[in-house]
Formats: C-alpha cells, structure tokens, sequence
C-alpha cells in the first residue's frame, strides 16, 4: 500500500492539531517534550522522513500529555497509591 506525500501531511496536521488540543498546562508540552525528546533519542528512529518523524513525536507527546491531564483530574488517584502508597505517609 502506497500513501501520497498528501496524506502523510493531513495526518501530521492532524496529530498537530490533536497536540495542541490536549495541552492544557503550559508546562505540559515542555514535559512531553522532554520526555519523548529523551526517549526518541534512545531508540534511534531517524530514518522516516522528517513529517512522519515530527508525527510520531506529537502523537507520543499527546499522550504524555493526556496522562498528566488524567493525574491533574484525580483520574488515576487510587492507582497511585497503589503504585506509590509511601505517599500518603507525607
């Protein structure tokens, strides 16, 4: 299966468009950033044309993102005790 170059840019825009969308704090995007910068970089991936690259970078950063907006909501509040019950002794 053959994709346009078309399609690879739609796409991109829209995991752009997904990124913007999910940041909600301003520091979040640095931290996603970051975060995926770090893992990126150690697994090496750097062949894929630049649009793809910047795709998949954007759609990892959406998702750091979106758990930092889960942890601000109190979504994943009993898991984090569960994995981190030193917590509550502060």
């Amino acid at each position: 299966m053959s994709y346009e170059e078309y399609d690879v840019t739609s796409w991109a825009e829209a995991v752009a468009n997904l990124h913007t969308n999910t940041a909600h704090d301003p520091g979040d995007a640095r931290r996603a950033y970051e975060a995926m910068a770090n893992v990126w970089s150690a697994y090496g991936f750097q062949d894929a044309p630049i649009e793809v690259l910047r795709m998949l970078v954007n759609a990892s950063e959406v998702g750091y993102m979106a758990a930092l907006n889960d942890i601000r909501d109190g979504d994943l509040d009993s898991e984090i005790e569960m994995w981190r019950p030193d917590l509550g002794e502060h």
